[in-house]
This record gives C-alpha cells, structure tokens and sequence, in this order.
C-alpha cells in the first residue's frame, strides 16, 4: 500500500509537470480510489457509519461536477477544417499512382497514410539534426535510397515561430552548432528547389516536389 501511495504522488508529480502524463496518474488514481471501499483499511468508519451511505455520500459529490462536464462536452458542436490539407490529399488520390511513395513531416504523413493508403516515409528531422543543413543533392539521394517518389515540404516547419527562439530552425541552431552557418534546406527548396526536386502541387500551407531521380 505505501508503494502505490509513493507511486500515486510521483505520477501526480509528473502530471503537474507534463499535462500529458496524466494518463499515469488516472488509472493509477482510480486504482487508489477503489480503497475506499475497503473495510480493512477503513473499518473504522464504517463502525459509526453505515458502508453504503458512504459509497452513496461519495458517488453523489462526485456525480454533480460529472454531470456539468458532460453538458459541457455534449454543447460542444464543431467540425475540424483543414482547407489545404484536404486540397493536397485530393491531389494526391487524383493524380498519383496508388504505390507513389511519399515523404514528409510525421504529423502529415498520417494523414496521407489514413486518407490516401499511399505507402510513406517519415522525415526525421525531429531525430537527425545532420538532415536538416545537408545539400539538396544529399537529401535527394537519400529518399531515392528510400524509393521515395514524392517529397511534400511544409513553410511552417521552415519559418513560423510562436515566439523568439522557438522556430524549428533556431531549436537546431542550438543543437547543432557546427552546421548553424550553412543555410537550411527547407529554405533553399522554397526558393528554387532545381534540379532535384520539381514542384507538382502547391497551395497556401504544402508544397509537393517530386524527386528527379
């Protein structure tokens, strides 16, 4: 029983610090809230009061804050809208073969995978610093290593910070040091991404460049 009381307070530790690390704590914490019921541990009360009133007092409380989350999730009425994500997805079932090989940020790529079933190939620049300041020639050959028949590049991975030192490309500045001078790849496509890369789609948000081989 300590361990798990130690255990309870690490994962609500973890959950204050990283709000995406609660789901530690609530299964942990539903697993401590059914010792509630438990005469061993709390036999003392239930000397002076009757068990049942206690589990009833309880669900009672806890049903009133319930109840108001649910009629705020059920008055929640909206549809998510991507624009140009839809515009691309439809490009890319209208105008590419069904085993047309496709590359790009790990977010949008599920996309394309869920929507189109093309076969993919994460980019990952969240891993290889060394990727993100290599020539455009390099990057070609690697994803013609991959058999990587289409590559989609994304502006906001490139240039949209939220604030000062947040951008994709000053967190790598930080992190690779060595390659800081070189200008980034992401960039030098937007501008002109010839010979080795030629543009088939664009609209506000994608860019599709197809890789000459």
């Amino acid at each position: 029983l300590i361990f798990h009381i130690l255990q309870l307070f690490a994962f609500a530790s973890l959950a204050i610090l990283i709000m995406r690390l609660k789901l530690f704590l609530t299964p942990h914490m539903c697993v401590m809230a059914s010792l509630i019921c438990s005469r061993r541990l709390f036999g003392w009360l239930f000397r002076r009061v009757r068990f049942e009133n206690v589990i009833f007092g309880i669900l009672t409380v806890m049903s009133i804050q319930g109840c108001a989350n649910l009629h705020n999730q059920w008055n929640i009425i909206g549809e998510f809208n991507n624009l140009p994500q839809e515009e691309l997805i439809q490009w890319i079932k209208h105008n590419t073969r069904l085993d047309a090989v496709f590359a790009g940020a790990m977010p949008t790529m599920a996309s394309v995978k869920l929507s189109t079933l093309h076969p993919i190939v994460n980019h990952p620049h969240y891993e290889d610093a060394d990727l993100s300041r290599k020539s455009a020639k390099e990057v070609r050959d690697k994803l013609v290593e991959l058999h990587v028949n289409y590559y989609i590049l994304e502006e906001a991975w490139c240039v949209v910070r939220t604030k000062p030192g947040c951008s994709m490309l000053e967190i790598w500045d930080v992190e690779d040091p060595s390659n800081s001078a070189n200008p980034p790849l992401c960039s030098v496509l937007l501008k002109d991404e010839r010979p080795y890369f030629t543009t088939v789609f664009q609209n506000s948000m994608y860019r599709v460049l197809k890789v000459n081989c």
